[in-house]
């Protein structure tokens, strides 16, 4: 039996906190007396209590295992599966340089490449489903753009992709995070950001399509071009996903342009949400903000994006319908001319940035949408 002056030594050589009996003795007298039952957990560090015995979970990670990405079952932002931690989840690395995507390459701020929104999505998506082939993308709910990732001194970084898994009724569900990990100058140890969450879900039969109206002319004859549109946007060619936009009655319809160059490299790969058309949907937002606020905004929260229809199968020119909800939220749908709806985004915010955009760059804008 251990003597009752090594219990803390022990506890600390495994890297946990004990409480001072101090502290420990009027927690423990308050929870007898509120009649507490089951575990009652309170600590700073728990040490090896939180360390992963298997790192991989069991998976086979291995370079040709069943779980190996290739070029024929990768996503754009899949990379290195890495294992299934009982603390972690599912776990996937990725590397992206920014001299190599153009969706990097072409989403810069203040001359520094970050990782867009909607590439985000794209890779918390690939994530949840991942394991889960057989099953379809329902939703992505909850997403929180928390933190930009920036490829410094456009250096290449690594994402890293988490996912935990349970069951809701018929639904397989992911709490999903992207991570991002730096050793800042003067530190040891790596600084650890979470980036982007979100809830994804898969669901057995793929959604049914949605329909809508067919897209209506602007009001007042008048629309804003990409020209003066990306006078003020930062985005590069591969983002510059405005053709034109007006508005009709109490929304704002932005046009695809039909002139983009690839999204990423290489190419013909897949990807899961159509990240250029929720691309198009907030820069549509956008726009009302600027015309309505003199301000831009970015990217802040969703509650829910529905996955009606793969985009990249329209046969015509697509669109952005947006309209503005309740308590400064956005409600858009991604359609084509014949009113098919291959994504809805519902409870759309955005943080603006504190720099008020001057009347000269604005004017086009206000034209079209307000006057």
């Amino acid at each position: 039996m251990a003597a009752r002056g090594s219990i803390s030594a022990v506890m600390k050589q495994a890297g946990i906190d004990m409480l001072s009996p101090e502290a420990g003795i009027p927690i423990i007298r308050r929870e007898l007396t509120a009649g507490t039952r089951g575990e009652v957990l309170i600590a700073q560090r728990l040490g090896i209590m939180l360390k992963e015995f298997d790192q991989t979970g069991g998976l086979d990670v291995c370079e040709n295992g069943p779980l190996a990405v290739t070029l024929q079952n990768r996503g754009v932002m899949t990379g290195r599966v890495v294992g299934m931690g009982l603390y972690q989840g599912l776990t996937i690395e990725t590397t992206l340089d920014p001299s190599q995507q153009p969706f990097l390459r072409d989403h810069q701020i203040n001359g520094t490449p970050v990782l867009p929104g909607v590439m985000g999505i794209e890779a918390l998506a690939e994530a949840a489903q991942l394991l889960f082939r057989d099953r379809h993308l329902g939703a992505i709910e909850d997403v929180r753009f928390m933190a930009p990732f920036k490829f410094y001194r456009d250096q290449g970084r690594t994402v890293t992709l988490q996912a935990d898994f349970y069951a809701e009724k018929e639904d397989i569900v992911a709490d999903c995070r992207l991570v991002g990990s730096r050793t800042l100058h003067g530190q040891t140890e790596p600084e650890i950001t979470t980036h982007f969450t979100a809830r994804v879900r898969l669901v057995t039969e793929p959604a049914k399509g949605a329909r809508r109206q067919h897209i209506s002319q602007p009001d007042n004859g008048k629309k804003v071009d990409a020209q003066d549109i990306y006078r003020i946007y930062f985005h590069g060619p591969a983002y510059q996903v405005l053709e034109s936009s007006w508005r009709t009655g109490n929304e704002v319809v932005g046009l695809f342009s039909a002139q983009l160059p690839p999204n990423h490299h290489p190419s013909e790969l897949p990807t899961l949400v159509s990240p250029r058309g929720i691309e198009l949907c907030f820069q549509t937002a956008s726009l009302w903000e600027l015309a309505s606020r003199s301000c831009m905004g970015l990217p802040y929260r969703i509650e829910q994006v529905l996955i009606l229809g793969s985009a990249e199968t329209a046969k015509t020119r697509l669109y952005s319908v947006v309209k503005p909800g309740g308590e400064g939220t956005f409600d858009a749908e991604l359609v084509d001319e014949k009113g098919t709806v291959y994504l809805a985004l519902k409870g759309y915010r955005t943080a603006a940035l504190p720099d008020m955009v001057g009347p000269d760059l604005l004017k086009p804008i206000q034209s079209a949408l307000i006057d």
